[in-house]
């Protein structure tokens, strides 16, 4: 279906997904880029359109073969009702609009055994890049917790790259989440990292159920969750840096504790 008018209903519907009222209005998010549409295809969600702007490049075979496989509707959209949908400076001409997982809240919540809880992380790309981690370090599930960035937001599924097909990653309150978690792990550990903890991120035995939080840059993890924890913990650092980046410290940590459990 070729679609000209940037004031085309559907049109309309995608390009609010770039709002997240729009995004919970819909129960849709947008997907963009070559490489992110292929990914998206290959995963388990559910693609509920495939958009290509008729004024770029071709879309490349493996892709128009996996909508087709998957019975994905393909729209082509003039360039100006692409650009009215996307979120990008550069868009590459394909994007596709996703279901919001049935499993994005707390109600559907898996409270797997080592789990990473973002608290106050405002910043899309260091939510994104974080995302990538878990899933780079099987991570068994992302809260996106109070304060922090929607994990459906364009931004940070970019950022993701690909990461937010693969784990499975909620939105809700960071205190609702801890008590959840404890309630299933009464004899788990919940770590919040701290720059003046006296716990190395090595001296934790990360073979226990795990809850890992991630506070903001500018003021760590909110006094609820350091009430909440167990454990404070740090990354040891030899250097005049104060701190690090949100997404390097979550990285770090991360590996940690993927280490000691191979």
């Amino acid at each position: 279906m070729y679609l000209e008018s940037p004031q085309n209903p559907r049109v309309k519907a995608w390009a609010a997904l770039k709002t997240k009222k729009g995004r919970m209005a819909h129960g849709s998010f947008l997907v963009e880029g070559m490489r992110l549409v292929e990914e998206l295809l290959r995963s388990s969600l559910q693609v509920d359109a495939l958009l290509w702007d008729v004024g770029s490049d071709e879309l490349p075979e493996q892709i128009t073969d996996a909508a087709l496989e998957r019975g994905v509707p393909m729209f082509e959209l003039s360039p100006g009702a692409f650009s009215t949908v996307s979120d990008t400076m550069t868009p590459q001409g394909v994007a596709a609009i996703a279901k919001i997982p049935d499993n994005a809240g707390l109600d559907k919540a898996q409270l797997a055994s080592h789990t990473l809880l973002l608290d106050g992380v405002q910043d899309p790309g260091n939510v994104g890049t974080i995302i990538r981690s878990a899933d780079a370090f099987a991570v068994g599930e992302v809260c996106c917790g109070t304060g922090t960035a929607d994990p459906f937001s364009p931004k940070v599924v970019r950022a993701t790259m690909g990461g937010l097909f693969r784990v499975p990653v909620l939105s809700c309150g960071s205190k609702d989440y801890v008590d959840a978690w404890r309630n299933k792990w009464p004899d788990g550990q919940v770590l919040v990292t701290a720059a003046g903890a006296d716990l190395v991120c090595y001296e934790v035995d990360f073979q226990k159920p795990s809850l890992l939080a991630i506070g903001s840059e500018a003021f760590g993890v909110s006094r609820d969750i350091v009430d909440a924890g167990t454990h404070q913990v740090k990354i040891p650092m030899a250097g005049m840096a104060e701190s690090l980046n949100a997404a390097i410290a979550g990285a770090v940590l991360l590996y940690e504790m993927f280490r000691q459990r191979q």
